[in-house]
């Protein structure tokens, strides 16, 4: 597998600013309203592409699914630059929700234990996972139903208002 550099990572991002500027998708800079609609119009793409890539991976089509998921990142590019624009600090946000995701992990298996018997004591049915990574035994909680991993019991949600500009508070 091939991993991008710095340098075709870039190119990728001013080509999504390029494409958007010259259809004239250029971020709304007008009233509140405006910003919205154009918030939504993007999300709704976004989800438009994120449904194809779920219907090809439902059907085993590895071309659709690459295809999605190029789709989906393009426009997630564009909706980064989009509230960066509107002040939103896009980089310090991301970086704290991958904390916040790692949080989700631990190396003691009594926590993920008791963080279990918290989330079955709420009516959630679980299981503890396992793994070995860089030769370190990592547990988390997923839910039996669709193996989503779980909030460990004293999880903390990120605090993301402070990466949004002060006109949207």
């Amino acid at each position: 597998m091939k991993n991008l550099n710095d340098k075709e990572k870039v190119l990728s991002k001013a080509e999504v600013k390029k494409f958007n500027y010259g259809i004239n998708n250029i971020p709304a800079m007008g009233n509140e309203y405006e910003v919205w609609q154009q918030l939504k119009l993007q999300a709704k793409l976004i989800l438009e592409e994120a449904n194809e890539l779920v219907a090809a991976c439902e059907g085993e089509d590895m071309v659709e699914a690459l295809d999605a998921y190029c789709d989906v990142e393009y426009l997630n590019t564009w909706l980064e630059h989009l509230l960066y624009s509107f002040g939103c600090d896009t980089r310090k946000a991301l970086a704290q929700v991958c904390e916040n995701n790692t949080s989700k992990i631990t190396t003691s298996y009594t926590y993920a234990l008791m963080s279990k018997e918290v989330l079955e004591e709420n009516g959630t049915v679980c299981y503890i996972d396992q793994t070995v990574y860089e030769g370190e035994t990592l547990y988390c909680v997923k839910r039996s139903e669709d193996g989503k991993v779980m909030k460990l019991a004293d999880h903390v949600r990120p605090n993301l208002e402070q990466f949004v500009g002060k006109e949207w508070k």
